[in-house]
């Protein structure tokens, strides 16, 4: 009697601790809508170094500030043209371009991104861009892999990725990329709204944007490398919790709210810095982040700055007299919200 009662609570053990089970089912999926949330960076982030078998990672006081809803598209929502170019996607879904830096000759209405389940991973295959007059479908020349299927703890990737959108005599677009990605744990996550049973992702990248408008004589390339933490639960579709650091700092937090989760706006909806691009020496504008804590960082980690912006009578500005050439990113770490500037 005590053997047959033992059974079952070892079974139970073993469901409880074993890791989670994640396939393409439990990935972005087309014809739906996944709400997110942005998030106060947390004061004690340490549980993000948290990595192996079996691992609790409390996030539970996480503070929204605002919900995020991103939508897959079906292929079958593509142009005919775009659909005969990426007929191996599975779906596509909508992204902001990087700042060129000057209105371009064309109107862009939209950009997207197109990815599909492989046979061994799951990756984007291209991007489109919507003008005024026609589509514009530039597929990878060397596709980006993101995440190794099936996804289990350990699996590894060291991956490289390549595009080019060329339009003569209008602009260029092109970039280059190195990640390494590592399932490099699982466990319960914790969040405000419940916990979820997860594998985790770390994605570390590397890569170099070149950026030419021609009709504003505009030409320059920007190096950016990061860190990326990404929490997938089964049948959740997007990351239940993602996190993007900058010289180390959790700064970019987004998760999945519960249904009674309250998500409180900390600072204003639409804050843009400028000009971009902007002469190293220049004056650069906050409008909207005067009293804000911002950390300003290049886009190789190095910190530019950290704490608040000169209040003026427009708002607020920082300084860029010592400020490397480049893409700046701008954190509100208050509200963990990113604008990206150009410094020449």
């Amino acid at each position: 009697m005590r053997l047959f009662l033992l059974v079952p609570v070892l079974s139970a053990c073993l469901v409880v601790h074993s890791q989670p089970t994640i396939g393409t089912a439990d990935l972005p999926q087309g014809g739906t809508v996944y709400l997110r949330a942005n998030a106060v960076p947390p004061f004690n982030a340490d549980d993000i170094n948290n990595d192996g078998e079996n691992v609790t990672w409390n996030f539970s006081d996480l503070v929204g500030t605002d919900d995020v809803e991103t939508e897959y598209f079906p292929m079958g929502s593509a142009s005919f043209t775009t659909q005969l170019i990426f007929s191996s996607a599975d779906h596509f879904t909508a992204f902001d371009l990087p700042d060129f830096g000057a209105d371009l000759p064309i109107p862009i209405s939209g950009a997207t991104v197109y990815r599909e389940f492989g046979g061994n991973a799951y990756k984007t295959v291209g991007i489109g861009l919507t003008t005024d007059f026609i589509d514009l479908p530039v597929p990878f020349d060397d596709e980006e892999e993101l995440l190794p299927l099936p996804l289990v703890y350990g699996s590894e990737m060291q991956e490289t990725s390549a595009f080019a959108l060329d339009v003569e005599g209008l602009f260029f677009y092109a970039t280059e990329q190195d990640m390494d990605i590592e399932v490099d744990a699982w466990g319960t996550l914790l969040l405000p709204g419940g916990e979820f049973d997860c594998l985790r992702v770390k994605r570390t990248f590397s890569a170099l944007d070149t950026i030419n408008v021609a009709a504003a004589d505009i030409g320059f390339t920007l190096p950016r490398e990061g860190t990326v933490y990404e929490w997938y639960a089964a049948g959740e579709g997007m990351p239940v919790l993602s996190v993007q650091t900058f010289i180390d700092i959790p700064a970019v937090w987004q998760y999945k709210p519960g249904e009674t989760d309250a998500v409180t706006e900390t600072a204003p909806v639409d804050w843009k810095l400028g000009p971009s691009p902007l002469q190293q020496g220049a004056p650069l504008h906050c409008p909207g982040l005067a009293g804000r804590e911002l950390l300003v960082a290049d886009a190789m980690g190095r910190t530019l700055f950290l704490g608040q912006p000169s209040p003026t009578g427009a708002g607020a500005m920082l300084d860029t007299k010592d400020w490397t050439s480049g893409l700046i990113v701008v954190t509100d770490l208050g509200a963990g919200r990113s604008a990206q500037v150009v410094i020449r």
